[in-house]
């Protein structure tokens, strides 16, 4: 009887260091980015990122959305905003409370919005 009780003991003890959020969750940072015209230069917070057509990855730690600038010589500039969702399979983590912890300190309660997650712009030429 006590190797059940060590054995469910254990088990409860790992799946509580484990955010629900981190494990099943939709924790896919990528951005698509495009601008016509092409060969236009992708920057989030200063940094560049390549250039257009391209994909971004953003780090885990996007908590209120990101700003992703777009630019070309002779062209405005363009910028998008990049929103985020909290990730409704972390309620799981009601069961097994410090997974909370571990999905805020991962990043992973929040994932990237699907309806921002492509970027299309059309630059305007400047004057």
């Amino acid at each position: 009887m006590f190797k059940n009780v060590k054995r469910i003991v254990s088990i409860v003890s790992v799946l509580s260091l484990v955010g629900c959020a981190s494990m099943f969750g939709d924790n896919t940072r990528k951005i698509t980015v495009k601008s016509n015209p092409a060969g236009a230069g992708v920057y989030v917070d200063g940094v560049r990122h390549g250039t257009t057509p391209t994909t971004v990855t953003l780090n885990n730690y996007v908590y209120g959305g990101k700003v992703i600038s777009i630019r070309k010589d002779g062209y405005l500039d363009e910028a998008a905003t990049i929103n985020t969702k909290f990730q409704p399979v972390g309620l799981f983590n009601l069961f097994f409370w410090p997974g909370f912890l571990v999905d805020a300190a991962t990043g992973n309660v929040v994932k990237v919005d699907p309806e921002t997650s492509n970027v299309e712009v059309s630059l305007q030429r400047s004057k």
